[in-house]
């Protein structure tokens, strides 16, 4: 008898296994689509946000940013703050050159249309080299990075 139920219990915790499994598989797909560095890089393409959470850093980021933050996972201004914070030096380099792929990815970010993305990026490159002039440029990373995103939403063309 008691061999009987142990197997009877043994089955039951297989078959629930089986079915979390399914059900988080599901998860991480959507996880690996809609956080970390991929979906910052290629929100309107699931297929290259997951390659390139993949590739990064084998998903990591994107399992951090859905278990840290969840709120970074669902676009919009969330995916903005995150990626500039996360590649805020390259930002800084790009906007200094007045051109880039992480410009042109926090211009996209941003909702800017594709008409708009010029005007956009001149416009915030001014801003920016007036804000680095600044004496208070002289802040920490974070309140950099902050300003960046303030002078993001700032600029005409951005979706609020």
């Amino acid at each position: 008898m008691l061999k009987k139920n142990m197997k009877t219990i043994t089955l039951v915790f297989a078959a629930s296994l089986m079915l979390a499994q399914a059900a988080s598989a599901r998860e991480f797909a959507e996880i690996y689509t809609d956080c970390g560095l991929g979906a910052l890089i290629a929100p309107r393409t699931p297929a290259v946000a997951a390659v390139t959470n993949v590739t990064f850093d084998l998903g990591t980021t994107a399992i951090i940013s859905n278990v840290s933050s969840p709120e970074t996972c669902q676009g919009g201004k969330a995916l903005a703050a995150s990626f500039i914070n996360a590649s805020y030096e390259s930002l800084e380099a790009d906007l200094a050159r007045g051109q880039g792929e992480y410009l042109d990815s926090l211009t996209t970010l941003a909702g800017v249309s594709k008409d708009g993305k010029d005007a956009f990026a001149a416009g915030l490159r001014k801003d920016f080299a007036a804000s680095v002039a600044a004496d208070s440029y002289g802040q920490t990373r974070f309140q950099k990075a902050e300003n960046l995103y303030n002078l993001v939403y700032r600029q005409p063309g951005s979706q609020s």
